[in-house]
């Protein structure tokens, strides 16, 4: 995961993740981690979907934005409940950090982290490539069509 509880807090304030994380219990005084936790993984997971082409993931150490936008990730998702919506700006921050990542897969935006190497690795690149098989249809083989 990118971020933790503990950046949560940090970012949002413990009444707020108390709150989000345990919406049906007015009078609850400690976080739910495990689900705090469990939005963390999805924004994580979110933010693997769009770095993924460009990048290493998992970040082994992300950065101060990938952090940050994982804690917007997760609050969102956190308010979204059954008697719950998220705020306006728990929205905008949401949508903002969509087309930030947006913005990373079309390599608009660029972060200081090591770019993925397929090479070896047995996935598709974007760039050419060379065979030694021989081949196929040849000057030769194509005569008389």
């Amino acid at each position: 995961m990118y971020a933790s509880v503990s950046d949560m807090i940090a970012r949002f304030g413990e009444t707020q993740i108390i709150r989000l994380s345990r919406p049906e219990d007015r009078t609850a005084q400690a976080v739910d981690d495990d689900k705090v936790n469990l939005a963390l993984a999805d924004a994580s997971s979110l933010i693997d979907g769009y770095v993924r082409g460009r990048y290493l993931v998992p970040i082994a150490t992300p950065p101060a934005e990938i952090v940050r936008a994982a804690c917007i990730l997760a609050r969102y998702d956190l308010a979204q409940g059954e008697h719950t919506d998220p705020s306006e700006e728990m929205a905008k921050g949401r949508k903002d950090v969509i087309t930030w990542l947006e913005q990373i897969a079309r390599e608009i935006i660029h972060l200081d982290l090591p770019i993925a190497s397929t090479h070896g690795t047995g996935q598709a690149s974007s760039g050419p490539r060379g065979s030694d098989r021989p081949r196929i249809v040849t000057h030769d083989t194509l005569a008389g069509f």
